[in-house]
């Protein structure tokens, strides 16, 4: 039942400087608007409109260091300021279920000189903050089970399934008791609008993947992702107010089939016994990724790629980097596009991201995002995060922040974002960058304006956030733009 609109109820855009903005004391009107419910192929507030998940993930509480990245560079309100300035709607937050049970931050987690509210929490109650300064700025918050042990999850690992196989900590049962937990502790807080129940399901050993690995509906036990997550479901829907939520489903990340594998032949709402308007499904792209099974071709030596090339031609499997426009808009179409043209059910691009430095994986971004937007498709970005992987050595190659995690307005994988933002967002998230590119502009620094490869990170603040000093005039900077390519 959708509610009237309360008198004066609005979105607040406050911002220090003079410049209005997303964020500031968000008043009670913007967090009355929840929770979110699916109409179609839309998501919808109470009031009836739509509200549409245009976001990023900020990841790191699902990794070694149990808390989001960011926290050893600058203080929480900055970097979700940053957030709000760039005009996203949602922030997609994965946790471990490691976290959620640690009993402290581990050594160079945080430093505590810039976020010293942060001194003496446990991980989980580090991340109720993080969950709290994202509202205190008007952005909505999706929960993400990312990984059961705390690390980086790539590839067939201990963390592909939603519970470790012969563990007797980690198990399916324990996966759902974490949920509601979780799900009940922010009930109080209208603005953590989801819970995704399972990051990439996937075979955990390539011996696995071989076999056949996790099915949707296969009615196996311990591989069946329908069979877990339609129980996972219903625990969450009969807490009721309790866990009010929307309940997002990933499809299988190996093998990466068609929705309609997840619809056909009873939609999950209908399999679970669960209210079809609290279900949402998610699907992630990448370059380097395809329908069908997995190949590691993009990340293999020359010798190796040659070889998984002609394996792949075999079985006529095809990346979504190798296709052109038109195939891939055709294979994104069957995938999940027909869903939105059809009007079925919500669906959330939860993960997409390219290495601007890949001339391959940026022309397959801004295909993907030409698409996106004209599906006016709901999403979120990988990642916010700039630095070091947690736990490695490896660069995050994908964020688009400064090093001080501050916006870089030039870069073109934002730009793009920006173009599918609602309009009210996109229409400040112009403004942030008009107001900086015209500063820019006045100092003579025209050409870092340019969505190109070679635009560095612009130095300092683009914008004085609450409780920070302005920045310094960016042409008295020691740090260069360097000039494009003749």
């Amino acid at each position: 039942e959708l509610a009237p609109r309360a008198p004066g109820a609005r979105r607040v855009w406050v911002m220090a400087g003079g410049v209005v903005g997303h964020g500031g004391d968000v008043d009670e009107g913007w967090r009355a608007q929840f929770p979110l419910r699916a109409r179609g192929r839309h998501l919808v507030n109470r009031h009836g409109e739509r509200y549409k998940l245009a976001g990023v993930n900020w990841y790191g509480a699902s990794d070694v260091c149990l808390v989001p990245g960011g926290l050893t560079e600058r203080p929480l309100e900055g970097i979700c300021g940053a957030v709000a300035s760039m005009g996203f709607t949602v922030v997609r937050l994965p946790f471990s279920n490691d976290m959620l049970h640690a009993e402290q931050v581990p050594e160079g987690g945080i430093d505590y000189q810039l976020n010293p509210g942060l001194a003496g929490l446990t991980p989980l109650e580090v991340f109720d903050r993080v969950i709290d300064a994202l509202g205190d700025v008007g952005v909505a918050v999706v929960v993400n089970n990312h990984t059961t042990v705390s690390a980086w999850s790539a590839g067939p690992d201990c963390n592909g399934l939603w519970y470790v196989e012969g563990s007797t900590l980690y198990t399916e049962d324990n996966w759902i008791g974490d949920w509601v937990s979780l799900a009940s502790r922010y009930a109080n807080r209208p603005h953590v609008v989801g819970y995704d129940l399972r990051n990439e399901v996937r075979p955990t050993t390539l011996m696995r993947a071989a076999a056949g690995g996790p099915a949707w509906g296969s009615g196996e036990d311990g591989t069946d992702w329908a069979l877990a997550a339609g129980n996972c479901a219903r625990a969450l829907a009969t807490l009721g107010q309790a866990a009010p939520g929307l309940i997002i489903v990933e499809r299988i990340a190996w093998p990466q089939d068609p929705l309609r594998v997840m619809l056909e032949p009873r939609a999950p709402w209908q399999l679970w016994g669960v209210p079809q308007d609290r279900v949402v499904l998610g699907v992630h792209a990448y370059a380097w990724s395809g329908p069908g099974a997995w190949s590691p071709k993009a990340f293999a030596g020359h010798l190796a790629n040659a070889f998984l090339q002609i394996a792949d031609f075999m079985r006529s499997q095809t990346l979504y980097g190798e296709m052109n426009e038109e195939a891939l808009q055709a294979q994104l179409d069957l995938e999940f596009g027909q869903c939105l043209d059809q009007d079925l059910c919500p669906v959330w691009v939860s993960e997409f991201g390219a290495d601007l430095n890949s001339e391959y994986e940026c022309k397959w971004f801004f295909m993907f995002c030409r698409y996106l937007q004209r599906k006016d498709a709901d999403f979120a970005y990988w990642p916010l995060n700039v630095g070091i992987k947690p736990g490695g050595s490896e660069d995050e190659p994908y964020g688009f922040l400064t090093d001080d995690w501050q916006p870089r307005w030039c870069d073109p994988r934002l730009r793009a974002l920006t173009q599918m933002l609602p309009e009210e967002s996109r229409r400040f998230g112009l403004q942030a960058a008009g107001a900086r590119c015209e500063q820019l502009m006045l100092n003579g620094i025209r050409r870092a304006l340019l969505p190109s490869p070679w635009c560095e990170p612009l130095p300092g603040p683009l914008l004085p956030w609450p409780d920070e000093p302005s920045s310094t005039d960016v042409s008295a900077s020691p740090t260069a733009t360097p000039s494009p390519p003749e």
